[in-house]
């Protein structure tokens, strides 16, 4: 690899100094604090802002280069003639012939010696490259910004967001903005910012639109500094399927998480998820293993793994489980909402309201709790027709752009025995073609209406393939 032709052109943040030697934005600032890259800072500029020039970062590798293969420059230290070689007495007679053949000579070596420095300035990237060797995904993750205070910033939204309390979540994500600001090119803090708002949708008062926008935005951003930070992949895959209802590109995007870190914990743990609701427990089940190998004690973990038997229809485990983690974490958002999801899968409309309510407390999102209330009186009518407060607000979802397809009210119109409304919703998702990826919803609707023709047509128009999982 060669060096473009070196000219005055300045060169503007880590970013561009990066991509003149074509290296990541770690390597470069490595190469800045531990070899002495010249990068210079603009006074009184942002925090972290830098740039440096063309000249002079042509000058640093060839020097670097002279450094690596032992060459000592020319200084005090360099060997003088030997001991009275000046002094001596000359032992032959210098002939015109014997002058014009020695500086003919010294021609000759001084172009060869011009072409090995052009050789070695030349290949002075190359052997750069091979003393520095591009950054592993592990060096990715555990990145810091350059300045400290932006540093110490990063480090407290991480600790902040692994809290997951509605508080700690808004500061983590007000802490990610800030570094953002400060250093424009720091891909990890947009992948942080990512996955701040897609946790925060669970615990705090995040619509799901808004926080799947901010989400999606910041990953993009991610990716487009840095393609192989496996952070940004991860929480691709985790918008990839639950907001954009693409299994198969989910699953792709964790896949090359896991390639690029094989031992990031989150990754198994978010991937689990995703194939506990494709129907694939077995791999799920591993993936949980691995997370909890590799992120001991968490609780989140507990939480998920306990839901993930609900989806293997392991229902009495499932709120075995669910029931002992919530007196241990009362305030736990997804406790609650795996709770509800099991209990109205048995007709238990009751009990569903009861989590709900104590769902849409924790989270204190105003439709949440308004819809509680509905659903309470609705019970208080008639709990065989309280569900239709349901269907009707994902209606108004729909509408607003807060859902994207019919799967869960007809689930929850199937789960009570509402056939009526369980059709009527699975015409219009047909005909809207809507494609519906819960295998673990789309199985316990299948069950529940075994031997209804019509209800088996329809659901099999909006039910999409398994995506290619690999399982070895």
């Amino acid at each position: 690899m060669s060096l473009p032709e070196p000219s005055g052109q300045r060169l503007d943040g880590w970013k561009a100094i990066a991509g003149y030697f074509r290296r990541d934005r770690t390597t470069v600032m490595r190469w800045a604090r531990e070899r002495d890259l010249p990068v210079h800072r603009l006074p009184g500029g942002k925090q972290g802002s830098v740039f440096a020039y063309e000249r002079e970062l042509a000058a640093w590798a060839g020097q670097a280069e002279q450094r690596d293969l032992g060459e000592a420059p020319d200084g005090p230290n360099e060997p003088g003639p030997p001991p009275n070689a000046v002094s001596a007495p000359m032992e032959h007679t210098v002939t015109p012939s014997t002058t014009s053949a020695r500086r003919g000579k010294q021609l000759l070596v001084g172009a060869a010696a011009g072409i090995a420095i052009a050789a070695v300035i030349a290949l002075a990237p190359t052997f750069t490259d091979m003393l520095a060797p591009k950054s592993s995904p592990v060096e990715r993750a555990a990145a810091l910004p350059d300045n400290r205070v932006v540093s110490d910033d990063y480090v407290a939204a991480r600790d902040s967001w692994a809290r997951r309390t509605p508080g700690d979540l808004r500061r983590a994500i007000t802490l990610y903005e800030k570094v953002i600001a400060a250093d424009r090119d720091f891909a990890p803090a947009y992948a942080g910012l990512a996955e701040a708002w897609l946790i925060y949708r669970e615990y705090g008062a995040a619509t799901e639109s808004r926080a799947y926008s901010a989400a999606k935005s910041a990953v993009e951003q991610a990716l487009a500094l840095d393609d192989q930070l496996a952070a940004a992949h991860r929480a691709n895959g985790f918008i990839q399927y639950w907001w954009s209802y693409d299994a198969q590109r989910s699953v792709d995007s964790f896949r090359r998480a896991l390639e690029l870190d094989p031992r990031d914990g989150l990754t198994h743990f978010w991937y689990a998820n995703v194939l506990s609701d494709l129907g694939q427990d077995a791999a799920a089940q591993r993936e949980y293993d691995m997370a909890q190998l590799l992120m001991p004690g968490t609780p989140a973990i507990a939480v998920e793994r306990a839901c993930a038997h609900w989806q293997a229809g392991r229902d009495r485990r499932a709120l075995m489980e669910l029931e002992r983690l919530k007196s241990q974490y009362p305030s736990d958002a997804t406790i609650r909402n795996c709770l509800a999801w099991a209990h109205i899968s048995r007709s238990d409309i009751k009990a569903y309201a009861r989590e709900y309510r104590a769902l849409a407390n924790l989270r204190k999102v105003p439709e949440m709790q308004r819809l509680s209330v509905e659903l309470d009186a609705a019970i208080a009518r008639d709990p065989a027709t309280a569900h239709h407060v349901l269907v009707a607000d994902a209606r108004r979802e729909f509408a607003e752009g807060e859902r994207k397809t019919r799967m869960t009210p007809a689930f929850h119109a199937s789960s009570m025995g509402d056939r009526a409304t369980l059709v009527m919703l699975l015409k219009q998702a047909s005909t809207l073609g809507e494609r519906w990826y819960s295998a673990t919803l789309n199985r316990r609707i299948a069950q529940k209406w075994r031997g209804d023709a019509e209800v088996q047509r329809l659901l099999r128009q909006v039910v999409i393939a398994t995506p290619k999982v690999d399982l070895s």
